[in-house]
C-alpha cells in the first residue's frame, strides 16, 4: 500500500508539471499507461470520495493530453487539394489540412478532371504535384524525406495549423468573403481596462486620418458586425474589442473602401504573454520557411494557428500509414524509383547531382523547372549541375515491360 501511494504521488506530480514544461522529456503515453495500470486499484484504495473524483479527473486529463500530443516524427500538411488523392496504404481521400508523413507515396484517384496538391513539410519544403492525364496520374508521387532536422517548434506549429484546418466548423467560420482580396494581417493583442487593443504591423502603412472599422467574432459570419471609427496617428491604431476572443476586423477608408483585413486574438491576464510569444515564434518560423521555399500560405497558416490557440482546437494524432518503396501496383512490377546522389538538401558549393535507377535498362525522365516530368521530358544521361540558385529536380523511371516508377523530387540549395 505504501509503495502504491508513493508511485501514485510521483505520477500525479509528473502529470501536474508536464504542462508547465518542467519535465519536458516526460512521455504522456507513459503516464497514461501507468495510470491505466493502477486505475482500478486506486479507485478502491482511496477512501475519500473527493480523492476518487480527483484521480478520475487526472486520468481523463492524462488521456486528453495524450490525444493532443504531436507525433514523434514531425508531419507535413496538405494544402489546396484539387481532385481526389490518397496515401498509399490508406483508402481515405486526402483533404486540405490533412497531415502527410514525409516519404509517403501519393496516388491521384482517377475520375476527377484535374489533380493538384501542395505538400508543406516541417523542414520548410514546399512541393506541388499535379497531373491531368491518366498515364501521368498513374505513376504516383513520392513526398520527399526531410532534408534537415526541423526547428523544435515546427511540429507543434504545423500540428496546430492542421487542427484548425480540419475542424468541422471551419467552413462555416470562413464563409465571409468581404475581406478575401484585401491585404491581410494577424495579431495577438492585449485588452486594456477600457476593452481596447493597440494594433501595429500592416496598419502602419495606412495614411494618417479617419477610418471606420467593423468587428465580427470569428465563426459568426451571419451576425451583424460591431461598427466604430478610429483616428490613425503614427504607427499603430487603437480598436475597441468587446471581450477576449478571436475577431475579424475590416478597416475602411473615408470613401468606404475596405483597406485591411485583420484577424485579432484579443487576450488579457496571465495568458497574454504566453500567447504573444507563441504567435511571435510561429510567425518567425513561417517567415523563414517562405524565404527558403517561396509560396508558403503565410497568412492562411497564421490565421489557422491563431484559431487553434484562441479557440482551443486541440490536435488529434492520426493513424500513421507506413509507406514502403512501391515495387508493385495491382500485381504489376514497378520500376525502382530514381535515387539522387548526393541526397537533396543544402550543398556546400556548386555540385554535380547524379541520378540512378536500380532497375536494369531503365530510362530516367526529369525536369529542373519544378514542373511535372512526362515521358516526353528530358532523358537523363549526365550529371545535373547545381550552381548558386536552388534547383528542384523531379524525375521518374521507365523500363520495358514494367510499370513506371513514382515521381521523386529533390530540392537542392547552395549554402550561403
Amino acid at each position: 500500500m505504501v509503495g502504491f501511494a508513493r508511485r501514485l504521488l510521483l505520477i500525479l506530480y509528473r502529470l501536474l508539471n508536464l504542462s508547465s514544461g518542467r519535465i519536458s522529456g516526460m512521455r504522456v503515453a507513459s503516464l497514461i499507461s501507468t495510470l491505466a495500470r493502477v486505475r482500478v486499484q486506486a479507485i478502491f484504495c482511496l477512501s475519500a470520495a473527493g480523492g476518487r473524483c480527483l484521480l478520475l479527473m487526472l486520468i481523463a486529463l492524462a488521456m486528453e493530453a495524450g490525444a493532443q500530443t504531436a507525433p514523434e516524427i514531425p508531419l507535413g500538411v496538405a494544402w489546396q487539394v484539387k481532385g481526389l488523392w490518397h496515401v498509399d496504404g490508406s483508402t481515405n481521400p486526402v483533404k486540405t489540412g490533412d497531415t502527410i508523413k514525409p516519404g509517403s507515396l501519393l496516388w491521384p484517384i482517377v475520375g476527377s478532371p484535374e489533380h493538384s496538391i501542395t505538400i508543406l513539410l516541417p523542414d520548410g519544403q514546399r512541393i506541388l504535384y499535379e497531373c491531368f492525364l491518366a498515364e501521368d496520374c498513374g505513376r504516383g508521387f513520392r513526398v520527399p524525406s526531410l532534408y534537415r532536422t526541423p526547428d523544435p517548434q515546427a511540429g507543434s506549429v504545423l500540428w496546430r495549423i492542421h487542427a484548425a484546418l480540419t475542424t468541422p466548423s471551419r467552413e462555416r467560420a470562413r464563409a465571409r468573403t468581404d475581406g478575401a482580396l484585401l491585404p491581410r494581417d494577424e495579431a495577438v493583442a492585449i485588452l486594456d481596462a477600457q476593452s481596447r487593443v493597440e494594433i501595429t504591423g500592416l496598419v502602419a502603412a495606412l495614411s494618417d486620418g479617419h477610418y471606420a472599422y467593423a468587428v465580427r467574432a470569428f465563426g459568426h459570419a451571419d451576425a451583424p458586425p460591431l461598427r466604430n471609427t478610429l483616428e490613425k496617428k503614427g504607427e499603430s491604431v487603437d480598436l475597441e474589442i468587446p471581450s477576449p476572443g478571436l475577431y475579424e476586423v475590416i478597416i475602411t477608408d473615408p470613401l468606404n473602401t475596405p483597406r485591411i483585413d485583420l484577424l485579432i486574438a484579443a487576450t488579457k491576464g496571465a495568458r497574454a504573454a504566453t500567447m504573444q510569444d507563441s504567435f511571435r515564434n510561429a510567425k518567425a518560423l513561417l517567415k523563414d520557411w517562405n524565404e527558403d521555399f517561396q509560396g508558403w500560405p503565410v497568412h492562411d497558416f497564421q490565421r489557422a494557428y491563431l484559431e487553434s490557440v484562441s479557440l482551443g482546437i486541440n490536435p488529434r494524432v492520426p493513424h500513421s500509414v507506413s509507406n514502403p518503396p512501391n515495387q508493385r501496383k495491382n500485381g504489376e512490377v514497378i520500376v525502382a524509383e530514381p535515387i539522387f546522389d548526393p541526397e537533396p538538401g543544402v550543398l556546400k558549393g556548386d555540385t554535380a547531382v547524379t541520378l540512378r535507377c536500380d532497375t536494369p535498362g531503365a530510362t530516367i525522365h526529369f525536369t529542373v523547372d519544378n514542373s511535372q516530368p512526362f515521358t516526353s521530358s528530358s532523358v537523363y544521361s549526365a550529371p545535373i549541375m547545381v550552381k548558386r540558385r536552388p534547383l528542384t529536380i523531379k524525375a521518374f523511371a521507365t523500363a520495358k515491360g514494367k510499370g513506371q516508377s513514382a515521381v521523386v523530387t529533390g530540392i537542392f540549395m547552395i549554402e550561403e
